[in-house]
C-alpha cells in the first residue's frame, strides 16, 4: 500500500512538474520584450548595450526583428479603398516652389497644405507622421525613456522665476484669461499687467514644466532612488519665428518630440546625455539622412553647460537642424527651488539634460533626401501604404456593383447561411447516435442554404473584380496596409498617383483571356474574406496561378508573378 501511495506522489510530481514548464515557456514566450529592452545600464553607452556585436548576434537578431514586428503593428495601420478616399481626386500639379523640392512634393502629394503660412496635415501626411513617431519612441524605449504628455499652455510665471522671459519674449505666442479690469485704467496697461502676470502662453519648450512636474508627481520628495528619470513627449510646440520660412521645416506651429531627463549625480547626466546622442544619431542613420553632429560652444537661451546639434545635409548644399539635445546641470533647479533627497538626507539641486528632435523636420528630411522626377520615394515602413493595388479594367465599376450585392445579401442572411465547416463543428458537438441521425439533415441545409443567395453566372470583368477584392484582403488581413484604387480614374493617372505619393509596391491586374476563365467557386464569397490559412482557400487554389505585375519603387523593378509568387514574396505563406 505504501509502494502505490508513493507511485501516485511521483505521478503527481511528474504531471505538475511538466506543466510548469510549460507555463514557464509560454512566460518566456510573452515577456521577452520586457527582459531584452526595459532594462537599461546607465554604465555603457547606447551602442553598447543595444547595438553590440556579440556571440549572440543571430538570436538578438531574431529577437530585433520580432520585436519590430509588435511595433509596426502598433502603428494603428489601415487600409484604404481608392473611392473611400476623400482626397483621392485633388490634382496639385501646378504647384511650384522655388528651391524647395521637398515642400512642394509634400503639398503636391496631398501630405499637407499651406493655409495663411501653417501647414495642416492632411490624412496621407498623418499616416506617416503618426509611423515616424513610432519609428522614435521604439527607440526611446529601448533607452528606458517614458512617454507622456505635458500641457500646451504654460503659466507664463515659471518662465518669469527662470529668467528665460526676456530672452524667449520676442517668440511667446500669448493667451490671457479674462479678467474685469477697472475703467480707470489705460488700455496699455492692461495688456501690460497680464503679460507680467497672469498671462499664459503656448508652449515654446517644456523645461520648467517638466521639471514642475517630477517635483510635484513625487509630492516635492524626490529621494536619490527615484533618480534618473527620462521622460518625453511628442507634442505641438508654438514660437513666433523672425526668420519665418515657407516650409514644413520652419514654421510657428510643428510638431516636436522632447525629452527630459532627472539625474542626482553629474557622473549619470553625462553618460545619459551620451547614450542620448547615440540614440539621435542611430535614428537618423537607420533612416539612411545623412548629418554631423556639432558642438555648440556659445551659451544660448537655454543656458546650457554643453550642447550638440544634429545637422542634416540638403538637397540644396546646406546643413539644417533636426535635432539639439543639451546639458542643462543645475541651472533650472536652482531657479525653481527643486530639490532631492541623497543617501546622507542632504538636499542638493536635481541635474537635467534636455533632447528635442523635430517630427515634421524628420518628414521633411525624408522627402528631400529621397525623391525622384516621379515623386517621393520613402522606406517601406514609412510609406502612408506599402502596396498599391491597380485594376486596368475600367468596367471594374459594373462588376464592384455586382459583387457587393452579392456580398451584401450574404451578410443580411448571416444567420441563416450554412457553410461546410459550420456543418462539421454542429456534427462534432452533437453526440452519438444524434450526430448520426442528423447529418445528412445538415448536409442539405448547407446545400438549401447556398441555393438560397441567387446571382447571374460571373463573367470575365466579375473575376477579375473578384480576384483584386481577394487580394486586397489577404493582405489587410495579414497586417499589410494597401490601398485599392478602384477609382474611375484613368490608368496614367493611377500611376502617377502612386509615384507621387510613394507607395514602394505595385501590383497591376490585367488578366489575359485564358487567366479570365478562371472557374471561380460558386460559394466564393465564403472565401473572398477569410483570415484562415490560405492554402486552404478555395479562392486562391483557384487563383494561385494567375499572373499579375509587380513593380518595386526603389529599385524600379518590374516582374511578372504569379498570386503564389506574390504571396510567398510577402511571406504570406
Amino acid at each position: 500500500m505504501f509502494f502505490k501511495f508513493l507511485l501516485f506522489l511521483n505521478l503527481l510530481y511528474f504531471v505538475f512538474s511538466s506543466k510548469l514548464d510549460i507555463l514557464k515557456k509560454k512566460k518566456k514566450n510573452i515577456f521577452f520584450i520586457n527582459k531584452y529592452y526595459n532594462k537599461t545600464n546607465y554604465n555603457n553607452s547606447y551602442n553598447n548595450t543595444n547595438y553590440n556585436n556579440s556571440n549572440n548576434n543571430g538570436v538578438r537578431r531574431k529577437i530585433i526583428k520580432r520585436y519590430n514586428a509588435l511595433i509596426v503593428l502598433s502603428c494603428n495601420k489601415k487600409s484604404y479603398f481608392g473611392s473611400e478616399y476623400i482626397f483621392n481626386k485633388i490634382y496639385n500639379d501646378n504647384i511650384k516652389q522655388n528651391g524647395d523640392k521637398a515642400s512642394e512634393l509634400l503639398q503636391r502629394a496631398n501630405y499637407i497644405r499651406d493655409v495663411n503660412g501653417l501647414y495642416n496635415i492632411l490624412p496621407l501626411g498623418l499616416r506617416v507622421i503618426n509611423k515616424i513617431k513610432y519609428f522614435v519612441n521604439h527607440h526611446l524605449e529601448k533607452i528606458n525613456s517614458h512617454c507622456l504628455m505635458l500641457s500646451i499652455l504654460q503659466a507664463k510665471k515659471l518662465w518669469n522665476i527662470s529668467d528665460r522671459s526676456k530672452l524667449y519674449s520676442d517668440e511667446f505666442l500669448y493667451v490671457y484669461k479674462q479678467k474685469q479690469q477697472k475703467l480707470n485704467k489705460n488700455a496699455e496697461e492692461i495688456v501690460k499687467n497680464k503679460m507680467e502676470d497672469d498671462g499664459c502662453i503656448l508652449s515654446p519648450t517644456c523645461e520648467e514644466a517638466s521639471l514642475s512636474l517630477i517635483n510635484q508627481v513625487f509630492n516635492e520628495n524626490i529621494t536619490a532612488k527615484c533618480l534618473p528619470i527620462l521622460i518625453h513627449q511628442f507634442n505641438y510646440k508654438f514660437r513666433n519665428e523672425k526668420r519665418f520660412e515657407k516650409s514644413l521645416f520652419k514654421s510657428k506651429e510643428f510638431l516636436m518630440k522632447d525629452g527630459y531627463s532627472f539625474h542626482s549625480s553629474e557622473k549619470c547626466m553625462n553618460e545619459t546625455y551620451e547614450i542620448y546622442k547615440d540614440c539621435y544619431s542611430h535614428i537618423l542613420q537607420q533612416l539612411n539622412i545623412t548629418h554631423n553632429i556639432i558642438k555648440k560652444r556659445k551659451k544660448d537661451k537655454m543656458n546650457a553647460l554643453e550642447s550638440h546639434e544634429f545637422q542634416v545635409l540638403c538637397r540644396d548644399g546646406k546643413y539644417k537642424e533636426a535635432a539639439h539635445i543639451f546639458k542643462l546641470g543645475d541651472y533650472y533647479s536652482k531657479k525653481l527651488n527643486i530639490k532631492y533627497l541623497d543617501k546622507k538626507n542632504e538636499k542638493k539641486y536635481i541635474l537635467m539634460g534636455s533632447y528635442g528632435i523635430g517630427i515634421y523636420r524628420l518628414l521633411y528630411f525624408l522627402v528631400d533626401s529621397f525623391y525622384d522626377h516621379e515623386g517621393i520615394k520613402l522606406p517601406e515602413h514609412l510609406a502612408p501604404f506599402t502596396v498599391y493595388l491597380i485594376q486596368t479594367n475600367q468596367k471594374s465599376k459594373y462588376s464592384s456593383t455586382k459583387i457587393r450585392k452579392i456580398l451584401g445579401e450574404v451578410k443580411t442572411k448571416a444567420g441563416q447561411v450554412f457553410t461546410v465547416n459550420d456543418a462539421q463543428q454542429k456534427e462534432a458537438l452533437s453526440g452519438g447516435a444524434e450526430c448520426n441521425e442528423n447529418k445528412q439533415n445538415n448536409e442539405n441545409k448547407t446545400i438549401e442554404s447556398t441555393e438560397r443567395i441567387f446571382y447571374n453566372p460571373l463573367n470575365s470583368n466579375d473575376v477579375e473584380y473578384v480576384l483584386a477584392l481577394f487580394i486586397y484582403n489577404t493582405f489587410k488581413n495579414n497586417n499589410v496596409d494597401i490601398y485599392y484604387d478602384d477609382t474611375d480614374l484613368h490608368l496614367s493617372r493611377k500611376l502617377k498617383n502612386c509615384d507621387l505619393i510613394g507607395v514602394p509596391n505595385r501590383i497591376i491586374i490585367n488578366l489575359n483571356k485564358t487567366d479570365k476563365n478562371v472557374k471561380v467557386p460558386v460559394d466564393f464569397y465564403n472565401y473572398i474574406d477569410s483570415s484562415q490559412n490560405i492554402l486552404t482557400n478555395k479562392l486562391y487554389l483557384a487563383f494561385q496561378n494567375i499572373t499579375i505585375e509587380h513593380r518595386k519603387r526603389s529599385s524600379q523593378e518590374t516582374k511578372m508573378m504569379t498570386i503564389q509568387q506574390l504571396f510567398r514574396y510577402f511571406k504570406f505563406m
